[in-house]
């Protein structure tokens, strides 16, 4: 059983937000390759939105205090990793994930997440979410979206709504550069928010994330929608992107992690493998891709390909199909790490 994770009632807590001027003289998006976005046509909701969620949002009978008018919340940190920690071709990176095999251009994915604490120690990484990705290993554009622990960026060895975007040498986390343009102006939902209660080992009843990033027909910016009510948080504009502009050519379903030289690997998913079934392993279910069409559709087995390698007794991922009705096409993944990873 899940216990959906609205963020507007476990988010609510107290933590570290502030207020950003979204204006177009206080902020102008600049990229490597000099493309400028002007804060003033700034889209305010996706053109495929369902339903627009009010900014007057409550918890508990609680109003939510909202930013000024110009203005939106951002998570505060005084640490800023940049492109320079996505580190995919050390030693010491290692990965899990579900892939598409379509030759075909793709706008987009859906998973719910599970979600667990894990302890990290710093300059570590465990990540678990959607990834979306186009072009050449050497101008490779990306943008990942769901559930971080990462004590380097956030402080703390907690989880944390977290994403991650790169376009050749720019690129970042969260906030912690010009480029994701969040229109959310509830305080209660920021990228790197701590994310609470947390699923727990051997538990029927699990926490989860549902996520969505889903590339806009209208205009080709890049939406992060979190929630059953699919509350879009703000996008990645389609001028930061070189690739990724015109759509995806692979969307990735799983973990990651890092560690620095000389560390054991660290945690991803529960920190269990998949072999310990649903109670105890870290789990990916209703996974969906947004076609060539811009539809969302369920993915396939024979579209998907299992991405693992070194020691499968630090991580893992099973994944047969159709899990039923209510978990439709699903994965279970992860592992504890470990020293000869």
């Amino acid at each position: 059983m899940y216990s959906y994770m609205a963020l507007s009632m476990v988010l609510v807590i107290s933590f570290c937000l502030a207020c950003n001027n979204v204006n177009a003289k206080s902020e102008t998006l600049l990229t490597e390759k000099h493309h400028f976005f002007n804060f003033e046509n700034m889209m305010l909701y996706p053109t495929f939105a369902r339903n627009i969620v009010p900014t007057n949002s409550s918890y508990d009978g609680k109003t939510i205090e909202e930013c000024p008018t110009g203005k939106v919340p951002f998570f505060n940190t005084t640490k800023k990793p940049q492109i320079e920690d996505f580190r995919p071709n050390s030693l010491n990176y290692h990965s899990v994930t579900l892939d598409t095999t379509q030759p075909t251009i793709l706008h987009g994915g859906h998973a719910v997440i599970g979600a667990y604490d894990l302890q990290l120690q710093e300059k570590q990484y465990s990540l678990s979410g959607i990834w979306v990705e186009n072009g050449p290993p050497s101008d490779m554009n990306s943008i990942f979206v769901g559930l971080g622990v990462n004590p380097g960026l956030y402080g703390d060895s907690k989880l944390h709504l977290t994403a991650r975007w790169k376009a050749g040498k720019s690129g970042c986390y969260d906030n912690n550069c010009p480029g994701f343009v969040q229109v959310y102006k509830g305080k209660e939902y920021s990228l790197g928010k701590e994310l609470s209660p947390v699923s727990k080992i051997g538990s029927i009843e699990k926490m989860v994330l549902v996520t969505i990033i889903k590339q806009d027909k209208s205009t080709g910016h890049w939406w992060l929608c979190i929630d059953l009510e699919q509350i879009c948080l703000g996008y990645w504009p389609k001028e930061l992107f070189s690739h990724l502009n015109s759509g995806a050519s692979t969307v990735r379903f799983g973990g990651e992690t890092y560690t620095p030289h000389g560390m054991d690997s660290p945690p991803m998913g529960s920190g269990r493998l998949p072999q310990e079934k649903f109670r105890n392993s870290g789990f990916m279910s209703r996974i969906e891709i947004i076609n060539s069409e811009y539809n969302e559709i369920d993915i396939h087995p024979e579209n998907m390909k299992i991405n693992k390698g070194g020691n499968l007794n630090c991580y893992d991922l099973l994944y047969r199909g159709s899990e039923g009705k209510f978990n439709r096409q699903a994965f279970l993944y992860g592992g504890p790490g470990g020293k000869s990873c």
